[in-house]
């Protein structure tokens, strides 16, 4: 089963990277922490989502050395993360 990221909570203002992300809001209402999505993505459940040309952008989650995992988009070689265009709620 493939789960649809929809919106994005973020701490600070105007954040630039995704490891500002703290929660997510799914297609169908529910609510996530990024821990939890972490967790969920590396047992390997699929998270997505439908960027503006309507195609399926899959996120990944990440484990720096330092700091807390977070997640991105996959093969995203930019600071600037498709999560981040997705509107706060």
């Amino acid at each position: 089963m493939a789960f649809e990221i929809v919106a994005i909570r973020t701490e600070g203002y105007l954040p630039d990277t995704p490891d500002k992300i703290t929660e997510v809001k799914l297609s169908d209402g529910t609510i996530e922490t990024v821990p939890q999505v972490v967790i969920y993505i590396d047992d390997k459940m699929e998270y997505y989502y439908t960027t503006s040309s309507l195609t399926k952008a899959s996120v990944t989650s990440v484990h720096p050395s330092s700091g807390h995992a977070y997640i991105r988009t996959v093969g995203n070689d930019t600071r600037r993360d498709n999560l981040l265009s997705l509107p706060e709620f």
